[in-house]
């Protein structure tokens, strides 16, 4: 196995010559290793600048701005739009209505569940962390040229259908995979 490189460099399977040689390919190299670094990076830095700037958590800061152009939304709903677990959102729902960012309230439309809306302090903040959100994309795109950008999103969007037409189908990412490019079903792997 070769020695893995650091993960902000191309990796080694990517042959320039001759196209991805998948047999070189590193644990580190995968495709989803690499976007969880840069989501985790990407994390940590606006975790730091969130708590330093807004004395907020990630996730208190994501359903702030979530809210900020939304109606009220209950506590699923922010869950599925944010697709963070359930017990972020939980912990910061309960903190963002303590200070006063926002209110909790019975849904009209069913009184089982809760809804909650922005005050108008949440408002405030939360349209500020949007504005820095903002600026932070700006920031990051300009590193890469328009050509780059728009091959960069092209390339996201199609991976993202991928995803959300296996998640809508009910089939797995590592069953999808074997059968179309090992030839074997999940019922054949169990019977090994």
């Amino acid at each position: 196995m070769p020695k893995s490189q650091p993960y902000w460099q191309m990796p080694a399977f990517l042959d320039e010559t001759g196209g991805p040689n998948y047999t070189l390919m590193d644990h580190e190299e995968y495709l989803t290793y690499r976007i969880g670094m840069l989501s985790g990076e990407f994390n940590r830095n606006i975790s730091k600048y969130n708590a330093r700037h807004f004395d907020l958590t990630l996730a208190e800061g994501r359903v702030l701005t979530r809210l900020v152009d939304s109606e009220p939304l209950s506590y699923g709903e922010i869950c599925e739009k944010l697709l963070l677990d359930g017990a972020q959102i939980s912990r910061a729902a309960a903190s963002l209505v303590d200070r006063g960012y926002m209110r909790k309230a019975t849904d009209p439309k069913d009184a089982r569940r809760a809804i909650f809306e922005l005050t108008e302090e949440g408002l405030t903040v939360g349209r500020e962390v949007l504005r820095v959100g903002r600026a932070r994309q700006q920031y990051l795109l300009e590193k890469l040229t328009q050509a780059e950008r728009r091959t960069f999103y092209r390339a996201l969007s199609k991976l993202m259908g991928v995803m959300a037409d296996l998640n809508a189908s009910g089939e797995l990412l590592g069953e999808a995979a074997t059968r179309e490019l090992l030839g074997e079903t999940a019922t054949e792997r169990r019977a090994d």
